[in-house]
């Protein structure tokens, strides 16, 4: 290789050592401006926290209400937020009916129940968070021959929660399994106060429930069940299970409490997950009547800090929609990813929070 074509490569390898350097800068600099812009979110976020005292009325199940409670102690006033939820026992399809009827500014519900009710039409708003994972369990009753979710078929299971959530995750597993859950399954209809009962005269096989009642359920005093699935490990407990929608007319006219709501529950959410022992000495007694030790132990047990929102909320609610698919719940015609664009939306970085109102929500 002669003199020149020494020097003709000498020069490249400084042009590639420059490139790269540069690509480096580059990648540096995105890097930088990705953590400057989560420890100092956008200029629309602050102008949005305008610092105003909002008092907001939310519908809440009252089977789930850990984060509502960590809130309403530790974060709503931080928001300038007063807020408190409809009066009375609510399911989620019934904190839905509040929303629909008007006595509420925005209602907590299981994304299966919020996705059954869409797919009926009428609900004029929009899923913008999630608040927190799921903690589904089947619990057998002791004495029942069955080991494993596939061979559930012909069992007796009881489900306590009108929302019927419990019983469509369980019937997604069980559609995964090769069980027809509808006719598989002999479902049952029963009151919390009266599982315990049915389960030791033997009038059910199992049971269907979330957290805390499931936990109370598997572990109080002669308890007549074992856990055969859950929720709670693997991809699903990565998943939100309860979300906050907010309806149209109240995104339109106050986006700046929407963004300071969200922002509460989230970081109610952010410190379940950090200070679980925290959580539990705070609320022990105000959750279903558990003690603070009992408190401990069951969030030792459930995935903690599960709040997503923008494109990580569409990702979840279009996972749902497919299994939704899965139970002949919502037309295969559906596309899933659309559908979750359509009834979702991020307010913490909306700056045309008006943009979505006019699509249509059902499943056509």
């Amino acid at each position: 290789m002669g003199e020149g074509s020494g020097q003709s490569g000498r020069l490249m390898l400084r042009r590639r050592a420059l490139v790269a350097g540069a690509g480096v800068g580059v990648a540096v600099t995105a890097g930088l401006v990705i953590r400057n812009q989560i420890r100092h979110p956008p200029s629309y976020y602050k102008a949005q926290l305008d610092g105003r005292f909002r008092r907001l009325v939310l519908s809440w199940p009252t089977s789930n209400t850990l984060v509502f409670a960590v809130a309403r102690a530790r974060f709503f006033a931080r928001y300038n937020l007063d807020v408190v939820p409809v009066e009375g026992a609510r399911t989620g399809r019934g904190t839905i009916a509040d929303l629909r009827g008007g006595r509420c500014v925005g209602a907590v519900a299981p994304l299966l129940t919020w996705l059954d009710l869409f797919r009926e039409g009428g609900i004029q708003a929009r899923i913008v968070a999630g608040i927190q994972s799921g903690a589904f369990r089947l619990l057998l009753r002791r004495g029942v021959k069955v080991t494993r979710l596939d061979n559930v078929a012909g069992l007796r299971i009881a489900f306590t929660d009108q929302d019927m959530a419990d019983r469509l995750f369980f019937s997604v597993m069980m559609r995964r399994k090769g069980i027809d859950p509808e006719n598989g399954v002999r479902w049952v209809v029963i009151s919390p106060d009266h599982v315990l009962e049915a389960a030791r005269a033997g009038e059910i096989d199992a049971v269907a429930a979330h957290d805390p009642l499931a936990w109370q359920l598997l572990h109080g005093p002669d308890s007549p069940f074992s856990e055969l699935a859950n929720s709670t490990t693997g991809h699903y407990g990565e998943r939100t299970n309860l979300a906050l929608g907010l309806s149209d007319a109240f995104l339109q006219s106050d986006p700046a409490a929407a963004v300071a709501l969200v922002m509460a529950l989230r970081a109610a959410s952010g410190w379940i997950r950090s200070q679980p022992d925290q959580v539990a000495s705070l609320l022990a007694g105000q959750i279903a009547g558990m003690g603070a030790d009992e408190l401990r132990a069951m969030l030792r047990h459930e995935t903690l800090g599960v709040s997503p929102v923008g494109d990580d909320l569409r990702v979840q609610v279009a996972q749902y929609v497919d299994e939704m698919k899965l139970l002949g719940r919502m037309p295969d015609t559906v596309g899933s990813s659309a559908y979750a664009r359509k009834i979702c939306f991020n307010v913490l970085q909306a700056e045309a929070p008006g943009q979505y109102w006019s699509l249509p929500v059902g499943p056509t």
